[in-house]
């Protein structure tokens, strides 16, 4: 277990040595602070509560359904498909670690990575509502920390199908082309075929809004979480059996 944890440490400092991860944490955190000064601006047009108590969930969906999915795609090339075509994975196999612990503290650190948005974004839209004047009780704010949580299980599971796919590829510009082309697929093929999303987990982006609801009995919740934990499973697994077989 320590030899996974020292590779896991290494893979998280090493990823958080990259410009573009500061770069990226910077700009989670400003995003929702610009957009709070510009719905208060437009108040008066609009006649209606710029941030409003709802304020931490609007920013949730719009993170879960384009900015974090970027984010992983940009990580996941850079831990994978980077590393292979520029040859220094092969500096990971040299450590005193099998290739199961080095493949679990890449995803590991990924992970790490999209939770830390999400905790820069709750802490960020809830300081924006706090001054606002707008912020409920303390059971909205525990409402909006079981959306976070739910949004996390749910962007773990694309992270998963992205590590996935990553496999397939030693070059960046393959696997960032493919992998917005198979995510801009999988969100328009629900349209052509409604029971698809039900299936995918690239479609439960927006699953913390069943979480705020009172109408939705707690099994279909269950149902839910099950399958996208299980999704994460199967792809993870999947991603570690050819990452077992990669030449490097």
């Amino acid at each position: 277990m320590h030899k996974w944890k020292a590779s896991y440490f290494n893979e998280l400092a090493l990823l958080f040595y990259r410009k573009k991860v500061i770069m990226i944490a910077i700009f989670s955190a400003v995003l929702p602070v610009l957009i709070a000064f510009a719905l208060k601006g437009l108040e008066p047009l609009l006649a209606l509560l710029a941030v409003g108590p709802s304020f931490p969930i609007e920013m949730l969906s719009l993170y879960t359904g384009l900015w974090i999915p970027l984010v992983i795609l940009t990580l996941t090339a850079d831990l994978f498909p980077h590393e292979v075509a520029s040859r220094t994975l092969k500096l990971a196999f040299l450590r005193p670690v099998t290739r199961l612990q080095v493949f679990l503290s890449k995803a590991a650190s990924l992970a790490t990575a999209v939770g830390g948005i999400l905790v820069i974004l709750f802490i960020t839209t809830f300081l924006c509502t706090l001054f606002a004047g707008t912020m409920n009780g303390l059971g909205e704010v525990l409402s909006n920390l079981k959306a976070y949580a739910a949004a996390f299980i749910a962007m773990l599971a694309v992270s998963a199908v992205f590590v996935f796919v990553a496999q397939f590829f030693k070059s960046v510009s393959g696997f960032v082309i493919v992998a917005l082309v198979l995510y801009a697929a999988f969100k328009i093929a629900p349209f052509l075929l409604s029971s698809f999303s039900a299936f995918s987990p690239l479609n439960y982006t927006d699953w913390h809004m069943l979480w705020l609801s009172s109408y939705v009995r707690s099994g279909t919740l269950i149902t839910g979480a099950l399958f996208l934990l299980a999704s994460s499973v199967l792809f993870y697994s999947l991603g570690y059996y050819k990452f077992d077989r990669t030449q490097v």
